[in-house]
């Protein structure tokens, strides 16, 4: 190889740094990747996702074939490839949370034997559950718990528990109606 090939093939090697420097100029495009992959700015981590998102630009920005600067493929490519880091990041989030509940509640549920409606079906839906639904369905409307107070306590994200006590309540409504 002669002198000239090698400095040619050195300056056509994109470093992180120059992925940095090129994802500063993209902040629409990055702080919407993140929003697409459902992490909103007043998430508790979004630093943290957003810190990621610079990085994944970066690095597809030094691994991306042909020249990022010059080719329009680009930047559908990189939006791409951080709403999937993102949504991994997500997915592992919830699965360090499912593992960190515990496996048996603490506390006894309240005898079911009346013949309420609801409580009959409480304990259906608490049989039939995940171990959120379970922890709200016990903790929130049995025993009547904040949810924040839950979240804190178990290490869960409100709007975690917020969207799960929609569907248990989604639920619990549809059986009532069919019901009568």
């Amino acid at each position: 190889m002669k002198i000239e090939q090698i400095a040619a093939t050195t300056a056509n090697k994109r470093t992180i740094t120059a992925g940095l420097t090129a994802a500063l100029d993209q902040q629409g495009l990055i702080h919407g990747a993140i929003k697409r992959a459902g992490v909103w700015r007043h998430h508790q981590d979004y630093d943290d996702f957003l810190q990621e998102a610079y990085l994944v630009y970066a690095q597809a920005y030094q691994q991306y074939p042909g020249d990022p600067a010059q080719e329009a493929q680009f930047l559908p490519y990189v939006f791409q490839q951080i709403c999937w880091r993102m949504t991994d990041l997500l997915r592992y989030q919830q699965r360090r949370q499912m593992a960190d509940l515990p496996t048996k509640l603490p506390g006894k549920l309240p005898d079911f034997s009346e013949h309420s409606v609801v409580l009959m079906l409480l304990q259906q839906m608490t049989q039939q559950s995940s171990a959120v639904d379970q922890l709200i369905i016990r903790e929130h409307f049995i025993l009547g718990r904040p949810l924040s107070a839950l979240a804190t306590k178990y290490q869960l994200s409100p709007r975690t528990l917020r969207a799960r006590r929609y569907y248990l309540r989604q639920r619990l409504a549809k059986q009532l109606a069919t019901r009568q």
